[in-house]
């Protein structure tokens, strides 16, 4: 990644005089950036551009290159880069579109662009992309005007979209936030989102990452990454269903990633998911800001209107309004005119004209150990008041600095003071309270850093018995061997037993005691309980030979010729919480564990919490706690609670097979049985689908 944002010469390949030439724009801005090295434009016609003479060919160029960026028709780009590999250029980033993105033949030249990466040991950014920057040496290979352009700073960008992220930091620089470097991965033929974000976490101009990717090349690396990362990483991921995939996979050849998934990714490994631009823009105003470490906030208001708006958005993203200190307080009584200012928090200041007031309550607010960040609410009502506001404004943040305070500011009514805040004070300056407040618990998430990744932990059984029961064509497992795997993992199964006559179903029923059920069982039926393949509440012989009989006729019915089935007899469980515990294997994200209402509720409720392995038995106990079923399961209003330990250790253990036999694409243990003040729990059905060995 060094040689692709620090080169000393740069060669831009498809260059001509004509003005609508589209690389022209790329030497443009080399040149408006000003770039350190030098500029070699490249097309057949020859020519000048800018000053700078057009070479015909590479091999016409006077010296070596360091870089090429190409911006040629697609058809060319694999005889372009397979000349830059012959003259030992060995970093090339392609801007032309047309490939994987389009159709099967541009895939077919991505493909021989890929052989020739091999051939000659070069890497590639692109295609289909914008190119990247970087501020501090000038380098900017984007081909279109960007306007306003981006301000040198401390934000990098990760970007599949060259759009979007020169949408991004045009806006940026509106807000004053200023980019270090930018990358636009584009189809993404070599080099992808981790490698880039290894190297900005690594370097020293970037204080902060945005990546916006239409689908993840490797979502377990990328975790591994924003786990060890000690700068914020906000995910901006929005093709994560069917209502964008199309567009996206058209775009840049991506496909959807799961939205459930990828919020528990960045919850476990302290990624800020983004889901709004203006999201981003506002979290990143709070860069170099100290942290916000807790959910204790002091608001200074000047109208008690925005100090209402701001409370109620306090209350949304779950932060405290603690009361003032004693000291504070009295502070407030002593200086607030006929004594209509109440000490509470929020503090509305309305009835204070004094600033020096406003500095002697910011130093009260500073010193108290309680208070973990502050939001003021800055607008000077009269022309009069601009100056010593200033002043003020000036003394506030540096009372905020010295003092390790977060602090965010909006600027009421007078919104010219937004430029003053931002521009000569370098004050994080927001548009509205709920900006403000959103962009505090972006802060205190960053700050809390996700989950700790679990530790590796053994097998949960010997793997080659576990391996004995996985048949070796893919599919679903009968419910036989689903049963018999889920109980050789620990969990605990209810009595069960197979039958392929009525005498055997009997046989076992009167083993296992009344009630009992009736289940039939065959690799290609599924959903059971739609094709009337569940019996319940069966109280004697009779009726279960009755039952047998019943779902033999519907295996007649309902399976493909020739298939075979068993019927499998269970005891029938009264009592208890209906649970659903799962797991499935994500194709970006790898094992996923799923938690939630089980039964008919996990349809209607929709209560089910995910989690990435791998999953330790603590993890798996919050991952419960993050359910409203799982509340439940703790125990409410006097009721005991339920056996959560059993509970998270059989989540743990399903990620350990997860994680151990990547056969198991799937396994759902619906419904889960669980007793409140009893020990233990009980699967009541299991299905569990693996793939070709």
């Amino acid at each position: 990644m060094e040689n692709f944002f620090n080169p000393q010469s740069v060669a831009v390949v498809g260059v001509s005089d004509n003005p609508a030439n589209l690389a022209q724009g790329i030497v443009a801005n080399l040149l408006k950036f000003g770039y350190q090295g030098t500029i070699l434009p490249v097309g057949p016609r020859g020519g000048s551009i800018f000053g700078l003479p057009i070479f015909p060919r590479l091999e016409d160029l006077p010296q070596a290159v360091d870089l090429a960026a190409i911006l040629t028709p697609a058809k060319v780009v694999p005889q372009v880069v397979e000349t830059c590999g012959r003259l030992g250029i060995k970093r090339v980033v392609v801007e032309s579109a047309g490939f994987s993105e389009l159709n099967d033949a541009g895939r077919t030249m991505e493909e021989k662009i890929r052989a020739l990466l091999r051939r000659y040991r070069m890497r590639l950014v692109g295609p289909n992309g914008l190119g990247l920057m970087n501020m501090e040496t000038g380098l900017a290979l984007p081909f279109a005007s960007l306007e306003p352009p981006p301000r040198k700073g401390r934000i990098a960008i990760i970007s599949q979209s060259g759009g979007v992220g020169s949408h991004l930091f045009a806006w940026m620089a509106q807000e004053g936030l200023g980019l270090s470097k930018f990358l636009s991965l584009g189809n993404r033929l070599d080099v992808a989102e981790n490698e880039v974000l290894a190297y900005f976490l690594q370097d020293p101009a970037s204080q902060a990452v945005y990546l916006y990717l239409e689908g993840l090349a490797d979502g377990r690396e990328l975790m591994s990454l924003a786990r060890k990362a000690s700068k914020p990483v906000y995910l901006h991921a929005p093709n994560v269903g069917a209502e964008t995939a199309v567009i996206a996979h058209s775009h840049t050849a991506s496909l959807a990633t799961d939205e459930r998934v990828l919020e528990s990714a960045c919850r476990q490994s302290g990624m800020l998911a983004i889901k709004r631009q203006t999201e981003f823009l506002n979290a990143a105003k709070l860069v170099g800001q100290p942290p916000v470490k807790g959910s204790r906030v002091v608001v200074l208001s000047r109208t008690g209107g925005e100090a209402v708006v701001t409370a109620y958005a306090c209350r949304q993203w779950g932060f405290e309004l603690p009361p003032l200190s004693p000291p504070l307080a009295q502070l407030l009584r002593e200086r607030s005119r006929a004594g209509i200012i109440k000490p509470t928090n929020p503090i509305d200041l309305g009835d204070i004209f004094d600033f020096g007031v406003y500095e002697e309550i910011m130093a009260a607010v500073c010193r108290d150990p309680e208070v973990d960040a502050i939001i003021f609410h800055y607008g000077p009502l009269a022309d009069f008041e601009i100056q010593r506001g200033r002043e003020m404004a000036r003394e506030l943040v540096e009372q905020a600095r010295a003092a390790g305070k977060p602090l965010a500011v909006t600027v009421l009514i007078s919104l010219g003071e937004e430029e003053f805040l931002r521009e000569t004070l370098g004050v994080p300056v927001f548009h509205f309270p709920e900006d403000a407040v959103e962009a505090l618990a972006a802060s205190r998430f960053l700050a809390a850093g996700g989950e700790v990744a679990a530790a590796a932990t053994p097998a949960p059984v010997d793997a080659a018995s576990l391996a004995a029961l996985l048949p070796p064509e893919p599919g679903f497992l009968s419910l036989a061997p689903a049963l018999s795997l889920i109980g050789a993992l620990g969990i605990t199964v209810a009595p069960w037993g197979p039958a392929a006559t009525p005498e055997e179903a009997v046989a076992v029923a009167q083993k296992l005691g009344y009630p009992v059920c009736l289940k039939l069982a065959a690799a290609s039926l599924v959903h059971k309980t739609e094709a009337g393949g569940v019996l319940l509440d069966l109280n004697d012989e009779a009726a279960v030979a009755a039952g047998f009989t019943r779902l033999a006729q519907t295996a007649k019915d309902a399976l493909p010729a020739g298939e075979e089935w068993q019927v499998v007899v269970m005891a029938q469980v009264q009592g208890g919480l209906e649970l659903l515990l799962g797991a499935r294997r994500d194709p970006v994200f790898g094992p996923v564990l799923a938690f939630g209402a089980g039964g008919i509720g996990t349809e209607v409720l929709e209560d089910v919490s995910l989690r990435i392995a791998p999953l330790s038995p603590a993890q798996a106990r919050e991952q419960i706690a993050s359910t409203r079923i799982g509340r439940m399961l703790s125990g409410i209003r006097g009721q005991a609670p339920a056996d959560l330990e059993a509970l998270s250790r059989a989540l743990a253990v399903l990620s350990q097979l997860m994680l151990n036999f990547p056969r198991i694409q799937e396994v759902d243990l619906n419904p889960v049985r669980a007793f409140p003040g009893k020990e233990g729990l009980l699967a009541l059905d299991a299905r569990v689908r693996v793939s070709e060995q």
